[in-house]
């Protein structure tokens, strides 16, 4: 699993528990963010799920500009291994913050089967750890959350003394993947900061199944080939993919599928199939935080899909470059399955500007550093 405080603070994560989620562990995944001192945070209890608000205290009077930022916590982890990222993000914005500018609060919720959601530990490990319906599992886990968190947008309003101005979203490992789906189905989530996400889960599990040694990846020659639509993948997993995954949503409209399809050149017809898709992400904002060691989610399997949206919205040669999308794609070569240090400087850095309302300086390009 990503992380380590599931069964450790369980015990924390009910609406009226007095232990801050600052006590908690910090995350296996989040290295960076020890020592990090606590902010405001109120626990809600919103349709039956628990909600922990962080920042309330900290908005300045007479702000009528407010983001909130969600923020989806790795496998394994719970909504309280969020409250660091949640007490940095204030604090890189907080003290830059000019009058007038927008102000910010963060929100975590439990992923679905996790932390106060918790109904079957098996169903959140591996195929290596034991549970033959990974492959589903974590899908459905995850493109839950993500229906979750259009849901609680939807409510939040009511039990806040505002209502916020715009939604966007931040998502470490488990998170990023659900993170990458708001994108594309939640027309109110404006931006997002997908850290050691992927937006492929086909080629994502295909690796990891070839890794675990799972029989019906390894039957074949190339390993992988006939993985798609056996058990272990079955069909209805491949259709659930084809609606919400993006390369799924994406790759899946073009003519060919041979493994290969990023390299493919779009002919007219299938530019007019994609572009009432690609639409969703008009005028969105995306930054991509990955790391260049990660043997649980390698870069490699967003890389093809990575490339080609960036070559679609490319300001210069992109056939999707007028509807405002912007993409940073940035590898910490150093880094393992974490959220390092140069991640979390990389992700204030660009909130920061977003929030500010300061212009693009990605280029759409990737910057491996």
């Amino acid at each position: 699993m990503a992380g380590g405080s599931t069964f450790t603070w369980k015990h924390a994560l009910k609406l009226h528990s007095t232990l801050s989620p600052f006590d908690s562990p910090v995350p296996m995944t989040h290295p960076a963010f020890a020592g990090l001192e606590s902010v405001s945070w109120k626990r809600m209890n919103i349709t039956g799920l628990l909600v922990t608000v962080y920042g309330l205290d900290e908005i300045p009077e007479h702000s009528d500009d407010i983001v909130c930022l969600w923020l989806l916590h790795g496998r394994g982890d719970t909504q309280d291994s969020m409250a660091y990222c949640a007490a940095a993000f204030l604090k890189a914005w907080n003290p830059r913050r000019h009058h007038g500018q927008k102000s910010l609060i963060c929100v975590a919720i439990d992923h679905r089967n996790h932390g106060s959601r918790m109904v079957d530990n098996r169903a959140n490990v591996s195929w290596k750890q034991g549970n033959p319906t990974h492959g589903s599992d974590m899908f459905n886990t995850y493109s839950g959350t993500a229906l979750d968190v259009s849901h609680l947008i939807t409510h939040l309003p009511a039990y806040l003394p505002f209502t916020p101005g715009e939604h966007i979203c931040c998502g470490v490992s488990l998170g990023g993947h659900a993170t990458w789906q708001l994108l594309l189905s939640e027309p109110r989530i404006r931006a997002g900061i997908i850290v050691i996400g992927c937006p492929d889960y086909t080629r994502l599990m295909t690796d990891r199944a070839i890794r675990s040694k799972v029989s019906s990846a390894m039957n074949s020659e190339p390993p992988g080939r006939y993985f798609a639509g056996s058990t272990d993948f079955p069909p209805p997993l491949l259709e659930a993919i084809e609606r919400y995954d993006p390369a799924g949503l994406l790759l899946g409209e073009l003519d060919i599928v041979t493994g290969d399809d990023d390299l493919h050149e779009l002919s007219d017809p299938e530019k007019n199939r994609l572009r009432p898709i690609m639409k969703r992400l008009t005028g969105k904002k995306i930054i991509c935080l990955s790391a260049g060691n990660d043997k649980l989610v390698p870069y490699a399997q967003s890389e093809p899909f990575l490339t080609w949206l960036k070559r679609a919205v490319d300001k210069d040669s992109g056939w999707f470059n007028d509807e405002g999308v912007e993409l940073e794609d940035i590898v910490d070569s150093n880094a393992r399955h974490e959220f390092s240090g140069l991640m979390r400087k990389e992700a204030e850095r660009w909130l920061c500007d977003y929030l500010a309302g300061d212009k693009d300086s990605s280029g759409n390009g990737i910057s491996k550093l």
